[in-house]
């Protein structure tokens, strides 16, 4: 049994290390990358400067030889061809396969602004992206970032070493919209600021300035910002191009059941390239729980996949910031809201309770409370506003 993983992140390495421990045949992982597995959220530790490239790059490939992996880097596969069960390389070569797995993950997503073809423009997801990014910023002063959400920030305080002037575009009225309610997003602002970071929400980016380089940033209000470098740093999509080309469904992204199946044989899809039921989180916990219900079942086992709860816990711009489930309801959902704030400490928590159940949760600034809540969400407990209270 030949099994091919196309794609080396966490959801790919997840896989493959379940497969190699099951013992039931060769497990191969192609990555276009040029360097091995590394976790994503790193980047930033390692931009900054406060983690080396030997600590980033967690293993040699030795290690994952020993264990029965094959990783070919630096393999950029160009097609899938599902009827002959082969995958097609850069170089022509043909690889068959009994079973698949796409973990290719997500792309950038750069934002329709005029100009951002310009030189200077970069947006940032591998750590060749950190590389080049820290070569421009060693010679640049200004730096604007179009996006603040979690990957702009972090970029925002791993550049704070390199450029005199930082700035976050923020096209919502808030930072961090996703996984932050308006009092969460405010105290997170404060923090930023007092990083001597710019932030600016409800900037709706209009043109990016030059001719052939950056000179800076134009909003639709008129306003302008100058910089050599732009940061498009606006979220991401599913990379699903090979999927599309091999006739997989997808709708945003590869289409897969409750066993991470696809809709093609023996061809299973995980981590931010799969869509299920039509949700796609693009965080690294669902990736590792989809990878694992994948690899199972391309071993031959009977295991479906339930739901994870969306949890981001993360330091951010150097806080804590813990996202677990619904933290925004909408107001057909009837739910009920508890919080606390103290922005003296810079502490905030909130808890989400529908039907007297806990269902999500916001926490800045306490670990304690963080993880406490999100095993409570996860196991669906009940709680009463009393309680809730009572908790913050």
């Amino acid at each position: 049994m030949r099994f091919i993983i196309v794609g080396g992140g966490v959801a790919g390495i997840t896989a493959a290390m379940d497969l190699a421990r099951r013992k039931v045949g060769e497990v191969h992982v192609y990555s276009d990358e040029e360097y091995p597995y590394y976790y994503r959220p790193q980047l930033t530790e390692f931009l900054a400067g406060s983690l080396s490239m030997n600590d980033l790059l967690r293993r040699p490939l030795s290690w994952y030889e020993g264990r029965g992996i094959q990783v070919h880097l630096g393999q950029h596969v160009m097609a899938l061809c599902p009827e002959q069960k082969m995958i097609a390389l850069q170089d022509g070569t043909q690889v068959s396969y009994d079973k698949l797995l796409l973990a290719t993950g997500s792309v950038p997503f750069t934002p329709p602004v005029t100009g951002s073809d310009k030189k200077g423009v970069r947006t940032w997801r591998t750590l060749e992206d950190t590389l080049e990014m820290e070569k421009a910023a060693l010679i640049c002063q200004r730096v604007i970032i179009l996006g603040g959400g979690l990957l702009g920030l972090e970029a925002a305080r791993g550049l704070r070493g390199f450029c005199s002037q930082i700035t976050v575009l923020e096209f919502f009225p808030r930072l961090m919209p996703r996984q932050l309610d308006v009092p969460g997003s405010a105290l997170l602002q404060q923090f930023v600021e007092s990083l001597g970071v710019e932030v600016v929400v409800g900037a709706q980016a209009e043109e990016i300035l030059g001719n052939v380089h950056v000179t800076g940033v134009r909003l639709k209000s008129g306003r302008e910002f100058p910089a050599q470098t732009v940061l498009c740093a606006a979220g991401v999509r599913s990379n699903v191009w090979l999927a599309q080309a091999a006739g997989l469904r997808v709708e945003r992204g590869v289409v897969v059941d409750n066993t991470m199946l696809t809709s093609v044989p023996d061809i299973y899809a995980a981590g931010d390239v799969a869509v299920y039921k039509g949700y796609n989180w693009a965080i690294a916990p669902i990736a590792q729980a989809q990878a694992r219900i994948a690899a199972a079942n391309m071993a031959g086992e009977s295991t479906v996949y339930d739901v994870v709860v969306p949890s981001t816990t993360l330091k951010v711009v150097g806080i804590d910031v813990a996202s677990v489930g619904i933290v925004n309801p909408e107001e057909d959902e009837d739910c009920k809201e508890v919080r606390f704030l103290d922005e003296e400490a810079g502490i905030y928590k909130k808890i989400v309770l529908q039907d007297g159940i806990i269902v999500g949760a916001i926490v800045i600034n306490d670990k304690v409370i963080a993880k406490q809540l999100e095993q409570k969400i996860a196991k669906q407990e009940s709680m009463t506003l009393t309680e809730a209270r009572a908790l913050l």
